[in-house]
């Protein structure tokens, strides 16, 4: 297979789509007050500058050695990559799934509810929107993770319709027990998850709230 360098669209689905906040089943914002709208305009922030850089040296794996280098890229350095956002925006940052390649990407019990609820609103075709909420001393964003686009299903799509034979062998070596196939454009992959120390927003426009 033939990778153009024009295809800059990465194989993961990082692509996200965001719409007006709501609170995660069964949570309620009981610990914390907060500026819904800053939240959700800083975690749209966050995670399209960590889509960016994703998708940056995702391009560069594929341009370097096809679908065969993105696979190991990603098993190597997706992760770190992450990470090092982390620290960089002093938050916490992660892609979680109820379909994992990497374990350490599977959702939650809070993540695993809003992927539900997302699930049944594209099933009943509502829109998907960003969820916020509070819990201890933080503050959590999340926000849908798609599949929009055809090369994604080159790793993420059907076997042996989508994935070849030869991609599918490398998947297996790196990921045992990948459940990451199988999928079809428009489905939800995952989602984004943020979570902010309560100090990452303005402490005082935190208390005026609260009063």
């Amino acid at each position: 297979m033939v990778i153009m360098r024009n295809l800059l669209i990465p194989l993961l689905a990082l692509l996200v789509t965001y719409g007006c906040h709501h609170e995660s089943p069964g949570q309620r914002d009981t610990d914390l007050s907060f500026d819904t709208t800053a939240v959700v305009n800083e975690g749209e922030k966050i995670a399209k500058a960590t889509f960016q850089t994703l998708s940056s040296n995702l391009k560069n794996a594929i341009e370097e050695g096809g679908i065969e280098h993105a696979l190991q890229f990603c098993n190597v350095e997706a992760i770190p990559l992450t990470d090092s956002l982390s620290s960089h925006h002093d938050v916490s940052i992660r892609r979680a799934t109820h379909k994992p390649r990497n374990p350490y990407n599977t959702a939650d019990s809070l993540e695993a509810n809003v992927i539900k609820q997302y699930i049944d609103n594209m099933e009943s075709g509502e829109n998907v929107q960003p969820v916020t909420y509070s819990d201890e001393n933080r503050i959590t964003f999340h926000a849908p993770i798609t599949i929009t686009n055809q090369l994604c299903l080159n790793c993420h799509g059907k076997v042996n319709e989508d994935i070849g034979e030869e991609h599918l062998a490398t998947i297996q070596e790196l990921y045992p027990n990948d459940q990451a196939t199988g999928f079809e454009m428009g489905d939800l992959r995952g989602v984004w998850t943020v979570r902010f120390p309560a100090t990452h927003f303005d402490s005082t426009e935190i208390q005026q709230l609260k009063q």
